[in-house]
């Protein structure tokens, strides 16, 4: 139930740290359970934490718009990188592709495997509340 939500906090790029928070966003299951937080600092770095608060990583974006995960303990987890047409690629620490995603002009996400299969998609509605579907459209989780 929370892979595709997993597959979604790599995919998206937020920051926090010892400073002053600007940004958190909760990312819940399809019950309302919290599952955990991403939290930007002023300087753009994410952080996320888990359920009870412990760090689990963080994303950095670079200046190119190449965006970097890091494990709690700061070793690298992957790569995200959105080409001038609008996908998003995403890689492991070793730069093989693990998936893409692309979102329309409504605003609906779709995820890919490596392969190209769809996995899931995500859309949000007027009020900023984001709703994640698995590949046969069973709600998965949200955040807000």
């Amino acid at each position: 139930m929370n892979k595709i939500i997993k597959a979604v906090v790599v995919g998206f790029v937020c920051v926090g740290s010892v400073f002053a928070v600007e940004a958190k966003t909760t990312y819940r299951d399809s019950l309302g359970r919290k599952q955990g937080t991403a939290e930007v600092d002023r300087y753009g770095k994410v952080t996320y934490r888990d359920s009870l608060g412990r760090k689990q990583g963080t994303a950095e974006t670079d200046r190119y718009g190449k965006t970097t995960f890091r494990d709690s303990l700061g070793r690298k987890q992957g790569t995200m990188e959105t080409d001038r047409y609008g996908k998003t690629t995403y890689r492991d620490e070793q730069g093989r592709k693990q998936g893409s995603s692309t979102t329309d002009r409504y605003g609906k996400t779709i995820y890919r495997d490596a392969q190209g299969r769809i996995t899931g998609t995500s859309t949000t509605d007027r009020y900023g509340k984001t709703t994640y579907r698995d590949a046969q459209g069973r709600i998965q989780g949200s955040k807000k």
